[in-house]
């Protein structure tokens, strides 16, 4: 499919930054010579300390970007979500998140609003995918992994959108908007599980951004076994913010759409959630098959932490 630059709806950029004046305005460069031809990038700070504030002031008065004022630090989450409010009072027909400190191809907003285009126009959809990983010099460390399965199921235990991957279409959005949580984990795996309970979730296997790696990262990827099993590990039977928190997320989703749910995924989150309670619902859930991590060690882990009650 072709896009028609003189009918291409318009796409916001959503850009969240922190202390990254090392690396934004290589980033922004690359957004600049995006190939679709209607962009708008809006910038919020999230309470930066460094020369951010004053690259940001530059290309704004450039006319290159829009900043949301902003003056306290909310934290990755929130902020993109103070975005995503601010770009759903305008008439834009998407959002594409964005990080700080990577390079997009001149491609990544076209093959995602493509992608997107042959969603039906009811229905909430979002595209994301796969990334090149790279050190902080841009050289090339891996790629990141393709599901294998995606679903509701999957996503109350695993994201498996890489945020600055995600564009969402204006369905999306307003689903969205009705009513973000106030405290997520992360807003991408916010966005993956409510677009596979109303919608549609596109994974594109083709790598068209490098995430860069580095000291830095908020979050960013673990590039080994021995990183990504160590993560894991804190992730669950650690304390605190390092605690599972899978059981706690399905919580606020139930909480916020209810009986919205479709009868399906509403069996699954009530299951779900009732083997925090019930060990005879945990063996169940356990030899059951409507929760899923995408590889089959991580699997046999899941279905562990079910049944010792640290999911």
């Amino acid at each position: 499919m072709t896009l028609n630059p003189t009918k291409s709806n318009p796409v916001t950029i959503l850009l969240s930054t922190y202390n990254g004046s090392k690396f934004i305005q290589q980033q922004l460069d690359t957004l600049y010579r995006q190939s679709y031809p209607n962009i708008r990038i809006l910038v919020r700070d999230d309470g930066s300390s460094d020369a951010t504030r004053n690259i940001l002031a530059g290309v704004q008065l450039k006319g290159l970007v829009d900043i949301l004022e902003s003056s306290n630090n909310l934290g990755p989450a929130l902020s993109f979500f103070e975005l995503l409010r601010q770009a759903a009072l305008t008439e834009t027909v998407y959002v594409a998140f964005c990080d700080q400190d990577d390079v997009w191809q001149p491609e990544k907003i076209t093959q995602a609003v493509t992608a997107l285009s042959g969603v039906v126009d009811d229905r909430p959809a979002m595209y994301c995918a796969r990334v090149e990983l790279v050190d902080e010099h841009l050289k090339h460390i891996s790629f990141g992994d393709a599901p294998r399965k995606i679903g509701f199921g999957n996503a109350l235990v695993e994201n498996i959108a890489t945020g600055c991957t995600i564009v969402l279409n204006r369905k999306a959005i307003d689903l969205l908007c009705e009513n973000l949580p106030s405290s997520p984990q992360m807003h991408d795996w916010w966005c993956y599980l409510v677009l596979s309970c109303f919608g549609e979730v596109i994974f594109d296997p083709a790598a068209t951004m490098k995430y860069r790696q580095h000291g830095n990262n908020t979050i960013g990827v673990a590039t080994n076994s021995f990183a990504r099993y160590g993560r894991r590990f804190r992730r669950f039977f650690g304390r605190g913010k390092q605690r599972a928190w899978c059981s706690d997320h399905a919580v606020t989703f139930l909480n916020i759409y209810g009986d919205r749910i479709p009868a399906l995924e509403r069996h699954i989150i009530d299951h779900f959630i009732a083997s925090k309670s019930s060990l005879w619902q945990r063996l169940k859930l356990v030899l059951s098959r409507k929760v899923w991590r995408q590889k089959w060690i991580d699997n046999l882990i899941l279905r562990i932490l079910i049944l010792i009650n640290r999911i």
